[in-house]
Parts: structure tokens; sequence; C-alpha cells
């Protein structure tokens, strides 16, 4: 995305006209049940789209998905107690959660299964392999991939799928026992901007002490892992486990900026290995669709990264000046970007993915190992909910709080995720604070303090025509013996630590046993980051981008503990809750997400597949329909089976990290060329095939593989 063709896109969009937001009414009030216990439901629904979207999350860097490795999925669990206290936790592989999103997953969904907007906690895992298109906020439909706009049949597409997974945990509501725990991950994560967390006046304290093996700079997170553990009843009586919330603070940036597919990233593989792990506990053979279902959830992340190599991280487009002929009185040329040679960056890329393997791995080997050391579990649970929509603008300056206006230091990326704008200077000379501190921060002035404004005095007409957003919805839920704390932030490691501290003391003086208090980030909407006022001074990528100046976190902990304290004690019914009317201003509707429509009818094509090896990956390479016509979220594409002593039985589904698919191109009259390469680790033996599944009318399709 060229600069200066967007200041002028921008400027030319003029001020769109207000639209209102889907407006649910409130949950209905509890009805209490037969059962004098907990009861639960899991669901599950594949949100993966065709290949065409915006990856979201790294901004002018997120490139156009041209496939999808890991799919994506919405994963709910629905609690409801004796009193007919009903929430829905729902966690979406995601980027993030528009409040559009949200209030439209409502809408859909209360009338059959009684959760509003005020008991859906609806958070992204924070994988920057996810689409875009979907926020209420233009601003974000503009920047958030080098694909902009906004796409109402995005909207549609995942609200319906992730409507899907809520009902089905609703119907599937039985007796239940849970129990929470936590442990301390280690060397998982790491601080990515240190520089500005130092400058925290006070020394950030762990919840758990720091094994003295550590060096002090693995402290500087929370490595907090919590986890919900829920059996539920079987048709005789008996307590199976069936799933798990998790709580972890870790951004999803496995994947480089370089990556091309749609991806659950890191948190992909978490989630799936303790899905099959809970299925093996149940003797459940290995399916393309786990029965057990696991929802990650992204905790104060905002300053966390996975803690990857930088061999890990691929090279962005540099900025060279073209050279004219002539004398020194010539013009300057323009400004092009380079990208990094293409053989660079497929080694980058593979480079990368095993990196992001191995690793979580071993998180995945400590969320297992938790899981199973859980076991006192209980139905004996309260469930309660305390909801408010806050519009951050209305007597903002009374509240310590700014006009939502973003920093400099945002456009050149996070130190792990450097744009191409990373030191960018105007005319090639004019610092204009594209860096984290420096010229990013400014001599305390005004309401917005350090922060050094984007744009400058372009800012005004700018953002009346992408007005970022005004409205944050929070919720703070109690189940059991734990609180739960969901805003739509990305909280520093700090910041989070001064909201759930003062959670903790609205608690605490009423209830001692509620002692576990949690933040879940990402929920609900998207309002960008919150850090600390000593780290907003600093101006570092996270300070740039928190919109509503240095004074956001003691207003979120005072806004987060005053939900707190309205959660009432023993069994008095959750306070009520008004869902207002909100507005967004997406802008002019595009179609970016293939149709339906796209490319000739099934009935129009004839399937053909060959297969080959290109050293230890086999490559599988078909024409079939158009992306749009095949959607990977509709059902398996594809299947690698092995031959055995009984038949043929499954290897691989297009649900594998070791699968990749892309859509190639267009091919006329037969269609589109797609294609998809298999990395095995081990490499099997004996006589395999590969089986195109049965879908969008066309038949099934079987191709045997050559030995290699």
């Amino acid at each position: 995305m060229k600069l200066g063709f967007l200041l002028v896109a921008l400027v030319s969009c003029g001020r769109p006209r207000l639209e209102p937001l889907p407006h649910p009414t409130a949950s209905p009030e509890p009805v209490p049940q037969e059962a004098r216990g907990l009861r639960a439901g899991l669901g599950r629904s594949d949100i993966t789209p065709p290949p065409g979207v915006g990856l979201m999350g790294y901004g002018p860097e997120g490139r156009e998905a041209r496939g999808y490795r890991h799919r994506l999925y919405a994963r709910a669990l629905v609690l409801e107690d004796a009193d007919g206290e009903r929430i829905a936790f729902v966690a979406v592989d995601l980027p993030a959660v528009s409040m559009l999103l949200h209030r439209q997953v409502a809408h859909d969904v209360v009338g059959e299964t009684g959760i509003g907007a005020d008991r859906l906690v609806l958070a992204a895992t924070h994988t920057h392999s996810g689409p875009g298109h979907f926020f209420e906020s233009r601003a974000y439909n503009a920047l958030g991939s080098s694909v902009a706009g906004f796409d109402r049949e995005v909207v549609s597409f995942l609200a319906d799928r992730i409507a899907s997974a809520v009902r089905e945990a609703t119907a599937g509501l039985r007796e239940a026992r849970v129990v929470w725990g936590e442990a301390a991950v280690w060397a998982f994560t790491r601080n990515r901007s240190l520089e500005a967390f130092e400058r925290n006046p006070l020394e950030w304290m762990n919840r758990f002490p720091k094994p003295a093996v550590l060096p002090p700079v693995e402290g500087r997170v929370d490595s907090t892992f919590a986890m919900l553990r829920i059996d539920l009843a079987d048709s005789g009586g008996a307590y199976r486990p069936a799933g798990a919330l998790s709580i972890f603070a870790m951004h999803g940036t496995g994947n480089p900026m370089a990556n091309d597919l749609l991806d659950g990233d890191l948190h992909a593989i978490v989630e799936r290995r303790v899905e099959r792990h809970i299925d093996s506990l149940n003797g459940r053979p290995r399916s393309f669709h786990p029965a057990a279902v696991h929802l990650v959830m992204n905790g104060a992340s905002g300053d966390v990264s996975p803690d990857l190599t930088w061999f890990s991280r691929c090279k962005v487009p540099a900025l060279a000046r073209v050279r004219r002929p002539g004398g020194p009185r010539s013009p300057p040329g323009p400004e092009l970007w380079i990208p990094p040679p293409a053989a660079q960056e497929a080694d980058c890329l593979q480079s990368a993915r095993v990196e992001l393997n191995d690793f979580a791995d071993g998180l995945s080997d400590a969320a297992v190992d938790l899981f199973g050391s859980l076991d006192a579990l209980t139905d004996q649970v309260s469930v309660r909910r305390a909801f408010r929509a806050v519009t951050l603008t209305d007597s903002a300056q009374a509240a310590g709080l700014c006009a939502p206006r973003p920093g400099t230091a945002r456009v050149g990326g996070a130190e792990d995720g450097s744009t191409r704008y990373l030191h960018w200077r105007l005319l090639g000379l004019i610092n204009v604070g594209f860096e984290e501190g420096g010229a990013a921060a400014r001599t305390p002035a005004g309401c917005h303090g350090a922060k050094h404004q984007f744009l400058g005095g372009l800012r005004k007409p700018l953002l009346r025509s992408l007005p970022l957003p005004e409205t944050a919805q929070l919720i703070v839920v109690r189940v059991g013996l734990a609180v739960l704390g969901a805003l739509p932030f990305e909280a520093t490691t700090v910041a989070g630590g001064m909201i759930r501290r003062a959670m903790d003391s609205a608690v605490a003086p009423r209830d001692s046993t509620a002692r576990r208090v949690f933040l879940i980030g990402l929920a609900n909407g998207y309002n960008q980051y919150v850090t600390s006022p000593a780290e907003y001074e600093a101006q570092h990528y996270e300070g740039g981008s928190t919109l509503y100046g240095p004074r956001t976190a003691e207003r979120l902990a005072a806004l987060m503990a005053g939900l707190a304290a309205a959660l009432p004690s023993g069994r008095a019914p959750s306070p009520p809750a008004d869902v207002p009317q909100a507005y967004g201003r997406p802008g002019a509707d595009r179609d970016i997400m293939p149709r339906a429509t796209a490319g000739p009818a099934p009935r129009d094509i004839t399937r053909r597949v060959s297969t080959g090896w290109e050293g230890d990956v086999l490559v599988i390479r078909w024409n079939d329909v158009h992306p749009g016509r095949l959607v990977p979220a509709d059902g398996p594409v594809l299947r690698i089976d092995q031959q055995t002593g009984t038949g043929w039985a499954p290897l691989v589904w297009d649900d594998d990290r070791s699968v990749e698919v892309r859509a190639v191109g267009p091919a006329g009259a037969q269609g589109y060329r797609w294609e998809a390469r298999w990395s095995p680790d081990p490499a099997p033996s004996g006589a395999m095939r590969v089986v195109l599944m049965a879908r969008a009318g066309l038949a099934e399709l079987v191709a045997s593989v050559p030995p290699r």
C-alpha cells in the first residue's frame, strides 16, 4: 500500500453516513433449571473464508490470502447454573473482533438461546493470519491489510458460522463439572517493548516467582496459563473430559508478514493438541473434527510476543529511489518499494513454520500437563455477569480520556513486526516520527501528552473520513471461584496488571473466595491498545496505538472495578444490563470475499488431479470450482490415506499443519487451478492415495500417490 496513494484516497472519500449497528435486546431474565448443579455445552464451527480476503494484523504488510494452512474456527462454551444464569464464551481464530460482529451474532442467537450482547463474550485469538473487512470502524477496514475495504458478506459469513457454534453449545447443555487451574509457563513469551516497560516506576510482580535459572528479562511478562477444565455427563451419568477454556497472553505472530495463507497460527496448534488429547482419553480415533472443544483466549498481550528467533522474521519491501538520466538539475525520481528476493522469502517462510511448529508443540505440552493436573471438579458453580457499554468520548476530558487519535509510532510497527514505513522520511529528509520513541514522542502537551499525533494538521479532515471507535463493551463474569474481565483492548503486561488488581480489590472485601482474577483481551470489539502512563510517555508502538490518551489504563481499571463490584454475592441475580444503540461508519461496501457465483458452475467442470513428489513434499494439483464456490468452511476438501492390512486409513486432512492449500488461478472452462502441498514428518511408507471430497456438486475423485 503506497502511503501517498492512501492519503489521497482518504482525503477524497468524504464523511460517510452513520449506520446503526444491530441492536439486540438484552438477554431475557434467567429461568431456574430443574437440575441442581451446573450445566455446560460445547460447540465448534468452521469460519475459514475462501482465498481472496486480506490478512489483517500487519497493516500494510498484510498479504491477500492465497489459501489456507490451519483452518479457522469458532469454539463456543455455554455455561448455565442452577439459577438459570447463562453465559457464552466464544473464541474465534481471528485477528480481532468488531463490535459490529459481536452485535450481529448476539442478534442472531438471542431468540433461540437467551444469550444477548450482555451475556456473550466473543474473543479473538489474535492470529495475524485471519481476515479483516468486518469492522464498524472504517479506519480498520482501510488500514488493517494491503487489501482495503468493508464487505458485508464477510460480516454475514462470520456471524452466521459463529452463531452456529453458540447454538450447538446451547443445544448440547447437560450436567457438567468444572475446575479452574493455572500454571506458570516460562520461556515461551517475551516482552517486545522492554525500553517502554522499564520506565514503569514499580517493579512488575509476576503471579508466579521466576525460576532463578532464567535471566531477569524472562520475568517481564505475565507467565500465567489459566485453564477451566470441563467434564460432561454421558448418557449413563458418568462424567468424562469434554473440553477446556484457556487464557494466555501471547500475540498471534508465529507466521511472519510474508505469509499469504489463512492460518490459526500458534494458537491453532495448542487448540488442536488439547482437543486430540481429550479425545484420546475418551478412546476416540483421530478425525477431521475432534469431539472435544478447546477455547483459547488472549490475556494482556499488548507487549507480549512469542519468544521466537529473528530467523523467523522475514524482510519487508525496501524503499529505493529510481534514478533518472540527466544532470544535477534533473528532478528526483519516484520512490519505489522493492520486495525481497522470492527465494529469500520462501526460505524465511519455511524456517518460520518449522520454528512455529516446534514452539507450539512445547506450549501444547504445558497445556496438556495442566489439563491432566486438574481433578477436583465440582458442579456447585454459580455464574454471574455485569455488563456495560461505555461511550468513551462522552465527557472524555472529565474522565481523563482524549478523543481517539493514533500516534506516529504506530505507523512503523512493533519491534518484532516493523512495517516498510519504519524510519520513512518525508522527501527523504524530514523525520515525521515513524519510529518508536525519538521523534514519535514530544514534550507532553494537551490531552494526548507526549504523543506525536499521526497526520498532524491533516488529521481532522482525514479522521472525519476514517473515524475511530468511540464505544467499548466491557463485561465481568464470575465462574465459580474465578472472576474474568473481558475488554476490547490489547493491554500491556503492566496495564493489564493495573486493571486486574483494581478488579481484585473490588471483589475481595466482600467475597474472599473469588481470588482468581483473569483478564481476557480483544473481546466484544476492538479499541486497540492500552499502556501504563509511563509506557505511554515513551511512545513506542503500543503507546502510539493507545488511542484515548495517557490515562486510559486508569480509566479502564476504574470501570472494570466498578463492574466487578456490581457482581452479586451469593445467589442474587446478575445486575440488569442496558445494551444501548451504537453506530458504525464502515463506508461503502466492496465485493472482497469471492462470491458463490464466481466462475463456471460445477456441472460445467470435469475435475482432474495429479500427484507427485518434489523432494520430501507431496504436491497435489487439480482443477475445481472458483474460490467462492469452494469455501473451506463448508467441509473437508481433501484427504490423504495410507493402505493398511484391512483397507485404507486416513493420514491427514486439509486441516493439518503439514498441509498447505492454495488457489493458483483461473483455468478457463476447466474452472480454477488448486494446489496442495503436504510435508509429512515422518515420511510414511507403503501405498497412499489422495481423495478429493465430494462437494459443490462434484463427485469424489481418487488419485494414487507415486512412490518417492
